[in-house]
């Protein structure tokens, strides 16, 4: 997944939103845009862009390797989220 330049790493994805870990904990409230990047079934790839809000953040340690964690309430995402979801495609 990438929002803005930089690249996150998922944990969780859902039809409301997604949970990822980052280097930064953003700011809970900022709004945020990138695109999910998934695997079709037939192998192809999938790119879905998505707008959002920072819904909460944790942040994490960089001394002990941890990194932040944070929770995306979508504002927007294209239908091909869905599709991903249901159909068991792989992130």
């Amino acid at each position: 997944m990438t929002v803005g330049p930089t690249s996150w790493f998922t944990t969780d994805l859902g039809e409301g939103g997604f949970g990822a870990e980052t280097t930064r904990a953003p700011t809970p409230g900022t709004a945020v845009a990138g695109l999910i990047h998934g695997r079709a079934a037939d192998g192809g790839e999938v790119e879905v862009p998505f707008t959002g809000r920072v819904a909460w953040a944790l942040r994490g340690n960089m001394h002990m390797n941890m990194r932040s964690r944070t929770g995306i309430r979508f504002t927007r995402v294209g239908p091909a989220v869905s599709r991903l979801l249901v159909s068991g495609e792989s992130l």
